[in-house]
């Protein structure tokens, strides 16, 4: 259910407490109800001064919010009750496991259970129920789903001065997961950034679809911690590649959460890379340059002219090749020079290290930073702990990126790097589409006889499977030498995945996963990982563009196979893309749910068909690739200005990659875009129409745009019958469109259609046109595909 009644669990209106407390944790969440006005909050089944209290449940006052401390006294008649006096969410802060019947009550009348093993959700704007209360309001975001870490964050972030726009702990993910949270945070305006702990994920794909929305609009920090029964097992490498993928930024301490926060929101954007190192001593300014370099960061120091500046505002400073010594300068020159450093472009970060000094106070200091306004690329490391503790904190309550370390600092700023990083990899453009199959469809994997285990592929089977998606069987298949090993498995949470490693490798080659499906972008970045293309790793003849395509095409072998157990395959060098070396295929009887096969949505395929012009001009209609967004931005730079100006309600003057890739690159598991290309030209997009859903499938967004050649040739409209007839079949109740008053040709077409309209609810200047999506009553063939694929 998503986001759906998640505000009842934040803000309710009224709150009924199910019986008494337990223990401490329970008494301070009570505690946390007293600002309700009595008639707001009623217990059932106990009794407490200054709350109403309720015999049976239609005694009680009209909630939203049910806390249930005594799970024995919840059943589906109870649950019933509540939701017929307005209780749409539930936290159950008890251990005792959520009972199955309890769960489908709730469902069916779409009230969300927090919990079990929950501490609660708080609100900084609003009266939540939790045993943890906010420091100070914020604007980050805290979801775990463990009470004694997110207890341990909490604390230290009042320490830091850090604030919260809301909390939540999900406990054992009854109902409400982590995916939930991070829709509702990525829709939330008054949270710009999010801190997450986890240590398992319920929901592999709706996680990745939520994880991937919220980092793309506001940062997202994960620490992930070991789950019960891992016996001392090192973190799990699939879910952090799987965290990469989505955008996030892992941590490995509590600590660092709020560190990468604090470099994210208040040092800035990475732009060069460089970093300004200033310190209080040649000791120190050499400790922070290793500290710099430790996590792959380049310290260094302005050049001539900047540097004579800042002798000149402090005498005894020294500048060498990566740093500054500022030595015993005092306050007024030291903010001097800061701000200097910062005025310069080559740098888009200055770190000031500052070690306790007789005779200055760092508490003084940390007042005239925030006195001169400098924020922005200033991280600011306070050697020591009981004289600089205070100065500290100053600093962080003004919002100014401040560590007890230099080691924190440069772990804070790597964090930065990383999220930088993996943002531009996730908008990198793909030149390969690995879908495509020049010779027909692969066959599919046959099952294995039922209740057996999972047969083996022959050698020659192997070969003829892997020849259907170009991968050629090497001339000494089976032989000696240096390669490439994918192996294919299954995990538990995330489903499919690939290893890679080189073979053989030496012990400390690092093994990398990567989760299907990818480009050539995402498998070349996998491979140098690997160390594939490094100095020294890379065997001789081993070149990373040779096995781009190849593990590219592996991981579209493991989309496709749904009967697929497991595979390790050897890669070696080929003619033009690397061979197939070995390669051992096992199969299973049968094949799990895909969305618990593939965390990922894969590019559908199955919905291109062919349609003709009002001209008689035959087309394609196909989903929308990332490899389109040359040909997208084709078509919108020639776009007469008004027409751009009806679509995107403004004008563009240029279309960037940034606004292709986000038009390009989608979720297939949450929007669609079709596109039109013509019949023989699958580089020119002449149309296209896109439905954007909300996380609960309850609502979808459309809007349509076509090449000015070919208005009036009816592509619109077929385009529209296309995305609705999609929307359908993903039982969308309901699409809706945003039409600019003067945009009558628009206006026409979704009356044609079956639009109804509605008045705008924020801007008088358009129309809001509605429609109830069915399917057709003939069922073409891409049809028929597409209901078999959401089934």
């Amino acid at each position: 259910m998503s986001i759906r009644h998640l505000d009842s669990l934040f803000r309710p209106r009224g709150v009924i407490v199910i019986g008494e407390p337990q223990d401490a944790p329970s008494v301070e969440l009570l505690r946390s109800l007293d600002p309700l006005p009595v008639e707001r909050r009623s217990m059932l089944g106990a009794s407490r001064d200054g709350w109403t209290t309720a015999r049976r449940p239609s005694d009680v006052v009209d909630g939203e919010l049910a806390v249930v401390l005594d799970p024995t006294a919840i059943n589906p008649a109870v649950v019933r009750k509540l939701a017929a006096r307005g209780c749409r969410g539930m936290i159950w802060v008890s251990d005792t496991p959520v009972p199955a019947p309890v769960l489908r009550a709730g469902r069916e009348v779409t009230l969300r259970v927090l919990g079990p093993y929950s501490s609660g959700a708080a609100h900084a704007y609003g009266i939540g129920a939790s045993a943890w209360q906010l420091p100070a309001p914020g604007t980050t975001a805290l979801i775990a789903q463990s009470r004694s870490i997110a207890g341990a964050a909490l604390d230290w972030a009042a320490g830091h001065a850090l604030g919260f726009s809301w909390l939540a702990v999900t406990g054992g993910e009854a109902d409400v997961d982590v995916g939930d949270l991070l829709d509702y945070a990525a829709l939330d305006p008054r949270t710009h950034a999010v801190v997450l702990q986890l240590s398992r994920i319920a929901s592999s794909r709706k996680f990745m679809s939520a994880a991937r929305a919220c980092a793309r609009s506001k940062p997202v920090i994960v620490l992930q911690t070991p789950s019960q029964g891992a016996d001392g097992q090192l973190l799990d490498p699939v879910m952090s590649a799987a965290f990469r993928r989505a955008g996030l930024v892992e941590v490995d301490r509590v600590t660092a959460l709020f560190s990468a926060l604090a470099a994210l929101e208040r040092v800035g954007e990475a732009t060069t890379g460089r970093i300004a190192v200033i310190g209080t001593g040649s000791g120190i300014c050499q400790l922070a340059r290793a500290a710099l370099m430790r996590e792959g960061l380049t310290p260094g120091a302005p050049g001539d002219g900047i540097a004579e500046r800042i002798v000149e505002q402090a005498p005894g400073a020294q500048v060498s090749a990566a740093s500054i010594d500022i030595g015993l300068a005092d306050d007024a020159q030291t903010v001097a020079v800061l701000r200097t450093a910062l005025s310069t472009p080559e740098f888009d970060t200055v770190l000031f290290v500052r070690s306790p000094t007789p005779g200055r106070d760092d508490a003084l200091l940390a007042q005239a930073l925030v006195d001169s306004g400098l924020r922005e690329r200033l991280i600011v490391a306070f050697m020591g702990q009981a004289r600089t503790a205070p100065a500290v904190r100053i600093c962080a309550e003004s919002r100014i990126a401040a560590f007890a370390s230099v080691e924190a600092a440069a772990r804070a700023l790597r964090y930065r790097r990383e999220h930088r990083r993996t943002q531009e990899i996730l908008m990198q453009t793909p030149t390969l589409d690995p879908v495509v199959h020049k010779n027909g469809a692969p066959p599919k994997l046959v099952a294995a006889p039922r209740r057996a285990s999972p047969r083996t592929l022959t050698a020659e089977e192997a070969q003829a499977l892997m020849a259907a998606y170009g991968l050629q069987a090497a001339a000494w298949m089976g032989g000696e030498g240096r390669g490439l090993r994918v192996r294919l498995r299954r995990h538990p949470q995330l489903g499919m995945h690939l290893e890679l490693r080189l073979d053989p490798a030496s012990m400390s080659a690092p093994t990398v996963y990567a989760l299907p499906p990818l480009d050539d972008v995402l498998a070349d970045i996998k491979l140098r990982e690997a160390g594939l293309g490094s100095r020294n790793e890379a065997p001789p003849g081993l070149r990373v563009r040779d096995y781009a395509t190849a593990f590219a095409r592996l991981a579209q072998f493991a989309v496709e196979q749904p009967l697929l157990h497991e595979a390790d395959i050897r890669l070696v060098p080929g003619d033009e893309i690397a061979e197939i070396g070995s390669a051992r295929i096992l199969v299973d009887c049968e094949a799990p749910p895909e969305r618990d096969r593939l965390a990922l949505a894969p590019y559908p395929a199955e919905l291109e068909h062919s349609a003709l012009l009002r001209d008689g001009r035959p087309y394609r209609i196909r989903a929308i690739h990332p490899t389109d967004e040359p040909a997208l931005i084709r078509m919108l730079s020639l776009a007469d200005p008004e027409e751009i100006r009806l679509r995107f309600f403004r004008y563009i003057r240029q279309f960037t990659h940034t606004m292709a890739a986000r038009m390009t690159q989608i979720d297939y598991d949450r929007e669609m875009t079709l596109v039109a290309v013509p019949q023989d030209d699958d580089d020119t997009v002449i149309g296209l129409s896109t439905v954007v859903m909300d996380p609960d499938l309850q609502e979808a967004e459309y809007a349509v745009l076509v090449h000015h050649d070919y208005v009036g040739q009816r592509l619109g409209r077929q385009l529209m019958e296309d995305i609705l007839t999609y929307a359908a079949a993903r039982k969308v109740p309901q699409v809706y469109g945003d039409v600019l008053l003067e945009n009558s040709a628009m206006l026409g077409l979704a009356q044609r259609l079956g639009f109804t309209r509605q008045r705008h609810p924020d801007d008088p200047g358009c129309v809001r046109v509605v429609i109830h999506p069915r399917l057709p009553g003939s069922t073409p063939l891409w049809i028929r595909s597409l209901l078999s694929a959401f089934t």
